[in-house]
C-alpha cells in the first residue's frame, strides 16, 4: 500500500490563498462607475444607446461570471481548509500527548535530582572515599542543585505556532492538572485533565480548533479496569456518548449513544497474550434492532467489526 503524506500546511495556505483571491474578483464589479454604467442608463456618458448596452450586457455578464467563480473558490477553500484542519486536529491531539509526557517526565526527573542533592547536603560525609560501601563514589555524590522550583512549564515554539503545558501539583508533588494548549496558524486546540482520588479518577476536557469538545471522565479500578464515560460535542451542538466498562483482562463492554439516540452495543475479549487490546465488535442484537453501523470506522461490512478509534478512551496524564 502507498504511503500518504499531506502537508496542512500547504493545505491551510491554500485555504486562505484560494479566499483571497475570491475577495479580490467582486471589487471591480462593484466599482461605482462601473456599476452605474452597467446599469444601462448612461447613454449620454458613452455616446449612444448602444454603447450603454453593450457596457451593461458586458456588466451583466462578468457580474454572473464572477460570481460563480467566487462561490466555486470558496467552495473549493473550505474543502481544501476541512481536510487541513483534520488533519491539524490529529496532529495537535498527538503534540499534546508528547508534551503532556514530556512534562510529567522532566518533574519526575526534577524531584529525583532533588532528593540526590538534598541527601547530598545532609550526608556529605558518605562522599569520602574511605566511607564508600562499594569500590566507587554513590551516585547521589555527583548530584547538582536543581533549583527550588520545580517545572511546571514546558513549551514548543515554531514559527507557525507552538504547544505550551501548565501542570498544577499538591503539596505532596503529584500531578493534579495539566493544561495543554496547541496553537498553529492562529487556529487552537486545548486539553485539561484533572486527577483526583489518587490518580485513579481522570476528567479531560479538550477543545478542537472547529468548535467540537470532548469530556471525558474515566474511573481506572483496583484490578486494572476502567469505567469510562465519553461525551463529544460537534460545532453545531450534536453528542455522542461513549460510555465503556473494561475488566482487569481487557474484556469489556460499550455502549454508544449518537445524537440521533440511536443505541448500539458493543463487547470485546480478553486482551490476546501479547497483551494487546481485542476489537469493539457489536453486539447480534444491536445489529438487528438498528441495522448494520455504516458510520465511519463501524461496522460497514456487517461482521460486527468496529473500528472506530474514538470508542477507545484515551489518557494523556500519568501518576508520579
Amino acid at each position: 500500500m502507498a504511503d500518504i503524506k499531506m502537508d496542512y500546511n500547504l493545505l491551510n495556505d491554500a485555504k486562505k490563498d484560494l479566499k483571497d483571491l475570491a475577495e479580490n474578483l467582486i471589487p471591480s464589479m462593484d466599482d461605482d462607475v462601473f456599476m452605474n454604467l452597467g446599469e444601462g442608463g448612461a447613454s449620454d456618458e458613452l455616446g449612444s444607446s448602444e454603447m450603454s448596452s453593450a457596457v451593461s450586457t458586458l456588466h451583466g455578464n462578468a457580474s454572473g461570471t464572477m460570481g460563480k467563480a467566487k462561490k466555486g473558490l470558496n467552495a473549493l477553500s473550505d474543502s481544501f481548509g476541512s481536510v487541513g484542519e483534520a488533519f491539524l486536529q490529529f496532529d495537535a491531539e498527538i503534540a499534546q500527548g508528547m508534551q503532556s509526557t514530556n512534562s510529567n517526565l522532566a518533574l519526575s526527573n526534577y524531584y529525583r535530582e532533588k532528593a540526590d542533592w538534598d541527601h547530598l547536603q545532609e550526608n556529605p560525609d558518605d562522599c569520602l572515599e574511605e566511607n564508600w560501601v562499594l569500590d566507587h563514589a554513590p551516585s547521589f555524590c555527583s548530584a547538582e542543585d536543581p533549583g527550588d522550583a520545580p517545572p511546571l512549564d514546558q513549551s514548543i515554539v515554531t514559527d507557525r505556532g507552538n504547544v505550551n503545558t501548565h501542570l498544577t501539583v499538591d503539596d505532596e508533588g503529584n500531578v493534579t492538572k495539566e493544561e495543554t494548549t496547541v496553537t498553529y496558524d492562529g487556529k487552537t486546540y486545548t486539553s485539561v485533565t484533572s486527577y483526583s482520588d489518587g490518580g485513579n479518577t481522570m476528567v479531560t476536557d479538550s477543545t478542537y480548533p472547529d468548535g467540537s469538545t470532548v469530556h471525558n471522565d474515566t474511573k481506572i479500578d483496583a484490578d486494572g479496569g476502567s469505567h469510562s464515560v465519553s461525551t463529544s460535542t460537534d460545532a453545531d451542538g450534536n453528542k455522542d456518548v461513549t460510555d465503556s466498562t473494561v475488566k482487569g483482562d481487557g474484556s469489556g463492554t460499550q455502549t454508544v449513544t449518537d445524537s440521533d439516540g440511536v443505541v448500539r452495543e458493543y463487547t470485546r475479549g480478553p486482551d490476546d497474550w501479547r497483551g494487546t487490546s481485542q476489537e469493539w465488535k457489536e453486539t447480534p442484537e444491536s445489529i438487528e434492532e438498528n441495522g448494520p453501523d455504516d458510520s465511519e470506522g463501524g461496522d460497514d461490512d456487517n461482521n460486527g467489526d468496529v473500528t472506530n478509534p474514538d470508542d477507545y478512551p484515551a489518557w494523556t496524564g500519568s501518576k508520579l
